[in-house]
This record gives C-alpha cells, sequence and structure tokens, in this order.
C-alpha cells in the first residue's frame, strides 16, 4: 500500500509530466492505453492512448501551463492503486494580449496500472473560466 507522502509525490510527477516542454517524462509516468479524462463544467474531454494524450498537452502547453500544483486533501483507496486528491494550482494563461495568472482549483481521481496512471480523471472547478470570458470575451481584441 502506498503512503500518503508517496502518493503525493506519485501525483504531482504525473501531473508534471504533462506540463513539461517535450513531455520527456510522459512516457515514464503514464501507461501506453492510459486514458486522461477533463470535465470543466459544462465540458467532458477524453484521449486515449498515450499518443493521444502527447497530442493534446502539446497543443495546449503554448496556451496554459502550471505553475504552483498543491496537492489539499489526499485519500488513498484500493490498497494504495487509486488515489482522490483535492488541488489548488496556479495557471499561467499565455494567449497573447489576455496573459494573466489564474488561480485554479478541482478534484483529481488516478487508477495506477503497473505502477503507471492508467486513468487520470480531473475535476476543474469553471469559476475561474467564466471569469476570464466576462471579463474580457475570448473573441474581442483586448482593451
Amino acid at each position: 500500500m502506498a503512503s500518503q507522502e508517496e502518493a503525493k509525490q506519485f501525483l504531482l510527477k504525473a501531473w508534471d509530466a504533462v506540463w513539461v516542454p517535450g513531455l520527456a517524462t510522459l512516457s515514464e509516468l503514464y501507461a501506453e492505453d492510459a486514458v486522461v479524462l477533463g470535465f470543466s463544467p459544462p465540458k467532458q474531454q477524453t484521449w486515449s492512448g498515450i499518443d493521444n494524450i502527447r497530442v493534446h498537452f502539446k497543443e495546449i502547453q503554448p496556451i496554459v501551463g502550471s505553475t504552483a500544483l498543491k496537492i489539499t486533501n489526499l485519500d488513498i483507496v484500493n490498497d494504495g492503486s487509486a488515489f482522490y486528491a483535492t488541488w489548488e494550482d496556479v495557471f499561467e494563461v499565455k494567449i497573447p494580449g489576455r496573459e494573466r495568472l489564474m488561480d485554479q482549483r478541482g478534484i483529481i481521481h488516478c487508477v495506477r496500472k503497473d505502477g503507471k496512471v492508467g486513468i487520470w480523471t480531473m475535476y476543474e472547478d469553471p469559476t475561474p473560466f467564466v471569469e476570464m470570458a466576462i471579463n474580457r470575451p475570448f473573441g474581442l481584441p483586448p482593451a
């Protein structure tokens, strides 16, 4: 069974792997048939297989990046093969004219497969995205 610290370090490394330029450590931490699900109401997206996960994160890295993930609560289930965690982060929005730091929070559910990420489900609080859209709609040039 994984300890709290081992589980936390695993989640932090798995999170960091998708934000590292070039995604150099992705294969070390994600199974070939891994599935990443993202829920940011009202939208749900799913990426199946490490190649699709790699493509997705290479596409969004120039737009947004993680700067300071913090695991705020962690539950270990199924003898350490799965984790539920609440998280907070500061995302760096890199859209020209709309650059900013954005506080974000949510829940992660991670299921390990052979010591790697098998399923990564991320639930995001949509509030910061809604506030950003209201304050500066994406279709309008910056003020």
